[in-house]
């Protein structure tokens, strides 16, 4: 099957029509992305840079910001690695695609601290998203917390409100349970990966997918990549009580989501 388009940061290949990576929740590439050992040689140094902070939409515009720039570099989750002889160049664009991502706060300003201790990645980046949506300007320091300016209180008082108030009330998986879902999940889809019409495969990813969507995601994982999973593999599923699906089309969904599951399991 012809794949058509890529995540940066993990590697997963996807065909044509889909536009975000399941596991990592960020907008697709046109381009394979590189592994870090290709970045430079055997004997030039790299350098890493933790960019678990950011925005996936912020690291996505880095990325491309790098190929257009002919600069090597690789993903390594939210880990860039470039060659340290690149570092000039590359933090020119780490400043650029900080700047496209949403508005920097004014350093003589001044700000709020939110203490962000007790919510987990997925959260953080949500809400970081929706701040910069709404065009007010953040950060987060050291220790973690979130800063705004103190003139956006209200507006970010308001944010964290509606936030909140769309927050996830499914059950949640315990984390053994889960272990078996997504290994059990994995088996399916792999069974039809090889053979669209496994009927076992089908019968057990009819019985898992709404498990699986009927449930917040275990600790560990990112929210936006669970619930991109569970649609995907609801799709699937829809795609199977059609009556008679192209085998291509069902094999190639499900080989997309046992690559995903493998990098779960």
């Amino acid at each position: 099957m012809a794949y058509m388009s890529w995540c940066f940061q993990c590697g997963i290949q996807y065909s044509m029509g889909v536009e975000d990576c399941v596991e990592c929740g960020v907008a697709l590439v046109d381009e394979a992305p590189a592994d870090a050992v290709d970045v430079g040689t055997s004997d030039e140094e790299q350098l890493a840079y933790e960019l678990h902070e950011w925005a996936g939409e912020s690291r996505r515009i880095l990325d491309q910001l790098l190929t257009g720039g002919g600069i090597a570099h690789a993903w390594q989750g939210a880990t860039l690695v470039v060659r340290v002889a690149d570092e000039e160049a590359v933090d020119l664009a780490v400043a650029e695609a900080a700047d496209a991502g949403g508005p920097a706060l004014d350093p003589d300003a001044e700000k709020l601290a939110y203490e962000m201790g007790g919510w987990a990645a997925d959260e953080q980046s949500g809400f970081s998203e929706l701040l910069g949506r709404l065009g007010v300007p953040h950060e987060f320091d050291a220790e973690g917390d979130l800063l705004v300016l103190a003139a956006d209180e209200e507006s970010v008082e308001s944010a964290l409100d509606a936030f909140q108030a769309g927050a996830d009330d499914r059950p949640e998986l315990e984390g053994l349970d889960a272990n078996k879902l997504l290994s059990d999940m994995f088996v399916a889809c792999d069974r039809l990966r090889k053979d669209p019409r496994d009927l076992m495969g089908i019968e057990q990813l009819i019985r898992l997918v709404p498990v699986l969507a009927g449930h917040r995601p275990p600790f560990g994982i990112d929210g936006r990549m669970w619930n991109a999973l569970g649609e995907r593999a609801t799709g699937l599923v829809d795609l199977l009580g059609t009556g008679d699906p192209e085998p291509i089309a069902v094999s190639g969904v499900a080989g997309e989501l046992a690559e995903v599951l493998r990098h779960l399991t």
